[in-house]
């Protein structure tokens, strides 16, 4: 499972990390709900382990609020969390890719650069 975190709304897919294929999921809202609505996620999903995509060079507040995201969800779902770099991933979105699906699509845009660059 793969996030675009954002300190409003995070784009969520899931992906196959042995062929590379990835499902577009719904954004969730960064919200008191977060814990809840991402619970139903990976009761449906049970992904075995979270990438997070982190720019090169994140704000202080940003820093702090997405480290915080990964400790709630090594904590709460007992699931290993890697990040990777997010570079240009919301600018490769398709200009057709409707309003609430392209966080999801950075997302899959992060998912995709994990998967090519690792290493086998």
């Amino acid at each position: 499972m793969c996030f675009d975190f954002g300190t409003k709304k995070i784009g969520i897919c899931v992906g196959e990390t042995v062929t590379g294929a990835s499902q577009l999921l719904h954004i969730v809202n960064n919200d008191k709900n977060l814990l809840l609505n991402l619970k139903k996620i990976f009761d449906e999903w049970r992904p075995d382990l979270c990438i997070v995509g982190i720019p090169p060079k994140p704000k202080d507040n940003f820093n702090i609020a997405v480290k915080d995201f990964i400790q709630n969800i090594e904590k709460s779902f007992k699931v290993a969390v890697i990040t990777s770099n997010e570079t240009l991933s919301s600018q490769l979105v398709p200009k057709n890719i409707s309003a609430n699906l392209k966080d999801s699509f950075s997302a899959k845009i992060i998912f995709e650069g994990w998967f090519n660059s690792r290493d086998e």
